[in-house]
């Protein structure tokens, strides 16, 4: 795992969108492209001097007409690759590493390695650039390296170690906003280390604000996690997605938790205890609102509830899960003088901070 880790992890590249087209070119300096097809291996070197073209890419995968298993790109600069979406190219993504285009059926994969720790910065930029606290920033990195310490074999039968979405965690390329340069420092200045409890990694969970509550693993998933606990947050009811609202048609609700269409809701939602709700329980139907979250589509699975006309309306609260650091949350306790350490003991409980290597 830590051979794996220290070498780079190779990452599946716009994962959240198949596509069948897709341009590629190194930005500078000398590369190598290496296309093998299934009769021999092609190789081309490019020095620094040269001009380096723009490729484009079928998902049939060819290069001067001849079909390619796969081709790789290897260079020391940055790679820059965009992918042909509906009927436009997506923004231009910077990477640095190994390059490896394969098909996949009629559509195209591309697979980068990258260095660890420009892996680490540009997950902290997709996940919270536009914060400008570099305690946050540390806080960020210390989760995102634990968590891709405990998921290297995520989808190693797959020829990759993890996507670059939020099934695993977003990573848009190499840092290349306007805080760039600042989140490269604060991971440089957390370099290697790690979240543990009791002598193991973490899973370093995060979301994107609690709404004011964080909640257990166990109200969310299944798994109870004895360095997770829930913390009345007040630093995230100060952010811009503490609340909001939606409205979901009555029978559409009454439909997802099985209940006939007489059922007396508003009861039902006087009768709740005050404070956050995990559990909705109806008869012996135990529904967590982690599933109302997903199956909806809302913010968070907090919320309060009425029943306005043929609707049921939601006063929300926070954005995600909810289990773990609150990234707004977090981004305003640093911007108040808190540590990243501090950060993370906020969330955590009885966490202790070490190296990588000692896995």
């Amino acid at each position: 795992m830590v051979k794996a880790y220290s070498s780079g992890p190779r990452v599946l590249t716009f994962s959240e969108q198949e596509y069948s087209r897709m341009q590629i070119k190194v930005k500078g300096g000398s590369f190598k492209l290496t296309a093998y097809t299934p009769d021999s291996t092609f190789i081309m070197e490019y020095g620094e001097d040269d001009v380096h073209p723009l490729y484009t890419f079928r998902g049939d995968l060819r290069l001067n007409r001849a079909g390619c298993d796969s081709i790789i790109f290897v260079t020391s600069d940055t790679i820059e690759m965009r992918v042909w979406r509906g009927k436009n190219w997506t923004r231009t993504r910077p990477y640095l590493g190994k390059v490896t285009i394969r098909p996949n059926l009629i559509y195209l994969e591309a697979i980068v390695q990258v260095p660890v720790e420009e892996y680490i910065a540009g997950v902290v930029e997709a996940e919270g650039g536009m914060s400008a606290e570099s305690e946050y920033h540390k806080a960020q990195a210390v989760l995102a390296r634990t968590w891709l310490i405990t998921n290297m074999g995520k989808h190693k039968k797959e020829g990759f170690h993890v996507k670059d979405d939020q099934s695993s965690q977003a990573f848009k390329g190499v840092p290349h906003g306007k805080h760039a340069s600042m989140i490269s420092m604060a991971v440089a200045k957390t370099k290697d280390t790690i979240a543990t409890y009791d002598g193991k990694p973490i899973v370093g969970f995060y979301h994107s604000n609690s709404g004011g509550q964080t909640v257990l693993p166990q109200d969310v998933w299944s798994q109870e996690l004895p360095y997770c606990r829930t913390v009345f947050d007040p630093f995230s009811k100060k952010e811009s997605k503490y609340r909001w609202t939606k409205d979901i048609p009555l029978a559409d609700w009454n439909d997802y938790l099985v209940v006939p269409a007489e059922f007396d809701w508003s009861a039902f939602f006087v009768g709740l205890p005050e404070g956050r709700q995990t559990h909705y329980i109806i008869g012996d139907q135990i529904w967590k609102l982690e599933t109302l979250r997903r199956h909806f589509k809302l913010r968070s699975g907090y919320f309060t509830a009425s029943v306005v006309g043929s609707n049921i309306h939601l006063e929300g609260f926070g954005f995600g899960h909810g289990v773990g650091m609150s990234q707004q949350g977090a981004m305003r306790m640093a911007l108040g003088g808190f540590s990243w350490k501090e950060i993370l003991d906020f969330y955590f409980q009885k966490l202790e901070f070490e190296t990588v290597q000692k896995f």
